[in-house]
């Protein structure tokens, strides 16, 4: 089969790709960003591209979600455009970095002399590590000195899978579906731009590099170590690797470096080592009493220690916290409306550095629906009001099948009915996980003083949203603690202290999961916690 040539704009980059191919697929090859949140099912209509040149006609999946100005701008869908001839391609730029939370309120750790690990250089030659925390969305990395702990500078950035799905399943799909190796390639070569750009922004050499420790959850991690991802595809998910790994930069794909690289160990197939750093750190895991932590995400890990047991359970809260599957979702960039609240019947929205609103991340999704609940837009059950009720519902109108709240008309900010539904969807698996794990440990949502909130998107919620729409019970409002990445703490106090990798290995072995599908109940009660609570 002939190769064509495909032509990215504005990065200048051209691939050869054969002919026929997907446009999304000469974009990965091209280490081009294009967004495909729902891993390039022709579902959610985010890879969007302006084309020009030779490429198949229409399909049915662009026809539904292109309007007729998207076609006639020549915009289509990367995962549905395929090159039958040379093709330029243009990409929208991103407006800002996406903000990525790197610090955590959490005690400073225990040092130990790098010698005691077998690692020796000249007093006056820089002797260095790297934490690295995988998220789904992101990366994020502290350079140490191995010698005192202190951590020098920092670096993040997008988890460069993020052009195959916005959540773990779609990454496990498309690893069975043949692309394991550019998943694997993708984050190993984004891992070793930042740690590059760490050493070389303090002026120091790959050489002073002598370690690496990875945190992660358990798809992040196998996908780091080219393991198997069938384990994680299905029921029971049994057989993932979870035990700590020692390999080498080189091994992993890091020619840049020549340093030893650990992975910390995990629990089970969906509550990784990055639960188990954040416990490490936070130190919750050796409390009698009772204690939440709670990693709010794709999926939600929650973890309670009481009386000497460790229960935890993984929510698959889906994408909508992250701001994919939302009509205007957007990941925590300038200009996304991250705030929301009630000024007598007026909304006020606040947008990240205050820039003209462009979308909706996770933390003002949630403000938004908490608001319109209060507002009487939103009812229990999540149904938008009709527009003659008049107050802000008069801001409700009819958009093809569904109902629309016009959250800023100038810019063209729109709040659906199915964004509601998938924030409802979301939120009731979080608190069907959190009402079993404490059902398995006797207690109940009052008997908890301490609730640890940790990741990057967690410290931007408000706990008054979050006890509004029913996703914690309302109690908890007054105890809620937030952390920050305490996986990226956990990941540097790994780094520099053996007993800290022994504790996480007596951490992992010591937790209690849930499988939530599993239990027959489950279904029933997470239908129930689907609605939002009365007012108060």
């Amino acid at each position: 089969m002939s190769d064509v040539s495909v032509h990215f704009e504005p990065s200048g980059v051209t691939v050869s790709v054969p002919l026929g191919s997907l446009l999304l697929d000469a974009s990965r090859r091209a280490s081009v960003g294009v967004d495909a949140p729902c891993g390039g099912i022709g579902r959610c209509g985010r890879c969007r591209i302006v084309v020009a040149g030779s490429v198949s006609p229409l399909t049915d999946d662009e026809r539904v979600l292109l309007t007729e100005e998207d076609i006639a701008a020549g915009i289509r869908l990367a995962c549905r455009a395929r090159a039958t001839g040379s093709v330029s391609v243009q990409v929208a730029p991103e407006p800002g970095g996406m903000r990525i939370v790197e610090d955590a309120a959490v005690p400073r750790p225990e040092v130990e002399p790098p010698a005691v690990r077998g690692i020796f250089a000249a007093a006056e030659e820089p002797l260095l590590g790297i934490a690295i925390d995988i998220g789904t969305t992101t990366l994020a990395l502290a350079l140490v000195d191995l010698r005192n702990g202190d951590e020098i500078a920092h670096a993040s950035g997008m988890n460069a899978q993020h052009t195959f799905g916005a959540d773990v399943m779609s990454r496990v799909s498309a690893a069975i579906a043949g692309q394991a190796v550019a998943l694997h390639e993708a984050v190993v070569s984004e891992i070793e731009r930042l740690s590059l750009s760490l050493v070389r922004r303090v002026g120091a050499s790959p050489a002073h590099v002598r370690e690496f420790v990875v945190v992660g959850n358990t798809t992040m991690r196998a996908l780091l170590l080219a393991e198997d991802v069938s384990p994680l595809a299905a029921a029971p998910y049994e057989g993932a690797s979870i035990a700590p790994v020692t390999t080498d930069s080189v091994t992993l794909g890091m020619s840049s470096f020549d340093a030893r690289v650990t992975v910390a160990p995990g629990v089970s197939a969906f509550i990784g080592g990055d639960v188990v750093a954040g416990m490490l750190v936070t130190r919750v895991a050796g409390r009698s009493e009772p204690t939440l932590y709670m990693d709010l995400g794709t999926n939600g890990e929650i973890v309670l220690v009481s009386d000497g047991r460790v229960i935890a359970a993984s929510a698959a809260a889906g994408p909508a916290l992250e701001g994919a599957s939302i009509e205007m979702g957007m990941r925590a960039q300038p200009g996304a409306i991250e705030h929301v609240h009630l000024k007598g019947e007026t909304l006020v929205a606040e947008t990240i550095e205050h820039a003209p609103p462009r979308g909706i991340c996770g933390s003002g999704l949630l403000d938004l629906v908490a608001a319109l609940l209060d507002a009487d837009v939103i009812d229990e059950g999540g149904r938008l009001a009709e527009k003659t009720r008049g107050g802000l519902a008069s801001s409700v109108e009819d958009r093809g099948d569904q109902h629309v709240f016009i959250v800023d008309e100038k810019h063209g900010i729109v709040l659906t009915q199915h964004d509601v539904r998938e924030l409802q969807l979301a939120k009731g698996a979080i608190r069907t996980a959190l009402d079993m794990v404490l059902e398995r440990a006797g207690l109940s949502a009052g008997d908890l003083l301490d609730v640890v909130i940790a990741g990057g998107f967690g410290l931007h919620v408000r706990g008054s949203a979050i006890a509004r729409i029913g996703m914690v019970p309302p109690e908890w409002e007054s105890c809620l603690r937030y952390v920050g990445n305490a996986a990226l703490a956990g990941a540097v106090a790994l780094l520099v202290g053996t007993q800290a990798r022994q504790d996480a290995e007596t951490i992992a072995r010591g937790v209690e999961t849930i499988d939530l599908a599993a239990d027959p109940d489950f279904q029933r009660r997470f239908i129930a916690s689907l609605s939002f609570p009365q007012a108060q």
